[in-house]
């Protein structure tokens, strides 16, 4: 049973019977047939004008900007609310209504006046106040309407910045993997044209990364350990081209089975340290990704060959994960990346849940 959907209807009748029930609450209410009589009027006009107020008026006439139809509505229930009681409490207290006002009876020769003028601003009065009874009961359903269509554009405008987020996470998801199959292919190429013997390594190695990318790099978040090994591959699969002579180093220090993060962030950094800094004997890529008090911490260095040099710093990868990394974490992360003295180096924080 979904309790939630009978939340709403629920709170509404207990807080009609705390209104019924509000005089005897407050002082100690009249008794007798003629009360009773007032109190079940009083309740009548004011649930009625509230739900007429809460489903029709204000959805249909306020939140329209037809305020001044609002504003007539409004005043012909009023007017309807105090006719109506004069009406029904005329007829029904007028033996109540005499005892009361002969009980204060003046002597003299203008008691008889007086009299009716005490019945007269009784009456007023009353009248007035079953009114005003009434404009309390437009005033709150006014401001619980409203109450309730803001919740509704907010929870929507929020529903509809997620979808955005999603969308534009899923689209610069999507550049990531066409740019890494793209630099992949073109190094395997490579051994291709030379005839090595580690090209049916490197496509067996592209086949288990492109595994990762098809049945992870969908989801929202992986474990670190995946996308460790997801790099660890993709590193081994890079070597394959590389001069034995080359220093590529990839560290890893604290506990990474269980932490959590998005999927392929990492992988652009890499990809740029390849492309840019690989393919001669001096190639030196120094990777560490370190996990401490639920800060992960990402460095990478990587030298930058003459011929790559101007453009180092350069594509689509490092300015994707940039975005994807101001929509993922916001404020949780801190990112820098910049050439010096010939290196490329790259500084990656983020604050992962505890």
């Amino acid at each position: 049973m979904n309790f939630r959907k009978y939340l709403t209807p629920i709170l509404h009748v207990l807080a009609w019977v705390v209104v019924y029930f509000l005089p005897d609450l407050l002082f100690e209410a009249p008794t007798g047939p003629v009360f009773l009589v007032k109190r079940n009027l009083h309740f009548a006009l004011i649930l009625f004008f509230f739900y007429l107020n809460y489903f029709v008026l204000v959805p249909r006439l306020l939140l329209h900007k037809k305020q001044l139809l609002f504003s007539a509505a409004v005043l012909f229930a009023l007017v309807f609310s105090y006719y109506t009681n004069d009406f029904v409490m005329q007829n029904v207290r007028k033996e109540y209504a005499k005892e009361a006002v002969e009980s204060h009876k003046p002597t003299g020769q203008n008691a008889s006046k007086y009299l009716e003028k005490r019945r007269e601003r009784h009456r007023h009065a009353e009248n007035a106040g079953t009114a005003v009874v009434v404009l309390m009961g437009f005033f709150i359903s006014t401001i619980a309407r409203e109450t309730r269509e803001w919740y509704v554009q907010e929870k929507e405008r929020k529903e509809m910045e997620k979808q955005k987020l999603i969308s534009e996470l899923s689209f610069l998801k999507s550049q990531v993997n066409p740019h890494f199959l793209f630099n992949s292919l073109n190094g395997i190429y490579a051994l291709a044209i030379k005839k090595s013997d580690k090209t049916p390594d490197a496509v067996l190695q592209l086949s288990e990364l492109m595994r990762h990318m098809l049945y992870e790099s969908e989801k929202e978040e992986v474990t670190l350990e995946k996308e460790v090994a997801y790099l660890r591959n993709y590193i081994q699969l890079q070597r394959l081209r590389m001069p034995s002579e080359a220093q590529i180093n990839f560290d890893v220090e604290g506990d990474i089975r269980e932490r959590m993060i998005a999927p392929m962030l990492f992988i652009p950094f890499v990809e740029n340290g390849f492309k840019h800094g690989a393919g001669t004997a001096g190639t030196r890529i120094q990777i560490k990704l370190k996990v401490k008090d639920s800060v992960l911490t990402f460095d990478m260095i990587n030298s930058i060959s003459d011929a790559t040099s101007k453009d180092a710093s350069s594509g689509i990868g490092l300015a994707n994960v940039r975005k994807r990394l101001q929509l993922l974490y916001g404020k949780n992360h801190y990112l820098d990346y910049k050439k010096s003295n010939g290196n490329f180096v790259v500084h990656l924080q983020i604050n992962l849940p505890a």
